[in-house]
């Protein structure tokens, strides 16, 4: 007897392609929304760290960390020694970071193209983020301010995927100037601690209460100061970088393009300086944000000290852009959709909506504003 073997046909083969390929295609954005999802849990799960964190530190020194720890240089401006990051370290179980041969205690020290400026803090990058956990910044390389050695090329730093609130001021304004430093009694701050002694004191200031966040430039915040209640306020938001978040220059700034090149909202943990008039061919962020802007604005605004004629004035003007004052101070931004994660001073962290009314926003993030607001999930 013959035996008929009975295959495929060449429409039910394609039948069956077509088939696979629908459910196919019915699955793989389930998994991509299972897997956005974890990324955004352990992007709450950072940002929930790094509140604690501010938390423990204030139980230790009575105060949260401060902004940024002031340096005056020869030239008579007043620069950045540390940030907030910083003086976080002990309370994330990474005080050994700073205790590299390449650094002598602030970020100026580090040697260019080090393995402090690599040094990646899991804690510190949201895995959404389109930059990855190392990546580069111009404007604290050749191109920029001449920290770097020329032939290291733009340096790869550590990523700081999230933001100190600055409240709703974006300028860069300290109260005191290189002549405070000659006073009997004065302190520079250091590692949370207030600052005593003589000031100078800020021109045009100082910040008003509804616009002041948790985190500024020498500026250092006790609980008992937020007013507004810890479960109502801004402490740290997401800060995106990568291609997808280009910068651009000013206030309401809208061109992504400047000097011909793009450069993305990169920073790196351990980079304390915002960008100011000495480098004026690059744009940068900073590990603070502002809500002078909304949420997730696009091409996301530089962080820059607009230093003046005067710097010894201008470093002191705590006007806001809105104000008259000539800083500005990067946005907060997130690869998630539809808006991003903050960490609040109580330590809790809540996903806010892009679309959240500006007053609600700005509210949200000033200490002691007197709004009556509650956050937006």
């Amino acid at each position: 007897m013959r035996r008929h073997f009975r295959g495929f046909t060449l429409v039910e083969l394609l039948v069956v392609i077509a088939i696979i390929g629908i459910l196919v295609g019915l699955l793989l954005p389930a998994v991509q929304a299972a897997r956005e999802a974890a990324r955004r849990m352990q992007c709450s799960n950072n940002l929930k760290q790094l509140g604690l964190a501010c938390h423990v530190f204030h139980d230790v020194y009575r105060a949260f960390p401060i902004g940024d720890e002031p340096r005056a240089a020869g030239d008579g401006f007043i620069y950045t020694k540390n940030g907030t990051v910083t003086g976080l370290l002990p309370y994330v179980e990474q005080a050994n970071v700073l205790s590299v041969p390449d650094v002598t205690g602030d970020w100026y020290s580090a040697v260019a193209d080090s393995d402090i400026e690599k040094a990646v803090l899991p804690f510190c990058v949201c895995p959404s983020s389109a930059g990855g956990s190392l990546n580069p910044v111009a404007l604290w390389g050749p191109a920029g301010d001449e920290i770097h050695n020329p032939s290291v090329g733009v340096p790869q730093f550590a990523a700081m995927n999230y933001a100190f609130c600055k409240g709703v001021n974006d300028s860069w304004a300290v109260d005191w100037d290189r002549q405070d430093q000659n006073v009997s009694g004065f302190i520079l701050p250091a590692n949370g601690r207030p600052q005593r002694g003589a000031k100078k004191g800020y021109t045009h200031g100082p910040i008003p209460a509804s616009e002041k966040g948790m985190f500024n430039r020498a500026l250092v915040v006790k609980i008992g100061e937020i007013t507004d209640g810890t479960s109502n306020t801004y402490a740290i938001g997401e800060a995106a970088g990568g291609d997808n978040w280009p910068l651009c220059r000013g206030v309401n700034c809208t061109d992504p393009v400047f000097n011909g090149q793009r450069f993305p909202a990169n920073t790196g943990w351990i980079i304390a300086q915002p960008g100011d008039e000495d480098q004026p061919a690059v744009l940068g962020t900073s590990a603070f944000g502002c809500t002078m802007e909304r949420l997730n604005k696009w091409p996301v605004t530089d962080s820059w000290m607009a230093l003046g004629g005067d710097r010894k004035a201008q470093q002191r003007d705590a006007r806001s852009s809105a104000n008259g004052g000539l800083n500005s101070t990067s946005n907060f931004r997130s690869q998630h959709t539809g808006g991003g994660q903050f960490a609040y001073a109580d330590g809790s962290v809540h996903f806010i909506s892009a679309s959240i009314d500006m007053l609600t926003y700005r509210g949200m993030s000033t200490i002691a504003g007197g709004e009556v607001v509650s956050h937006t999930e």
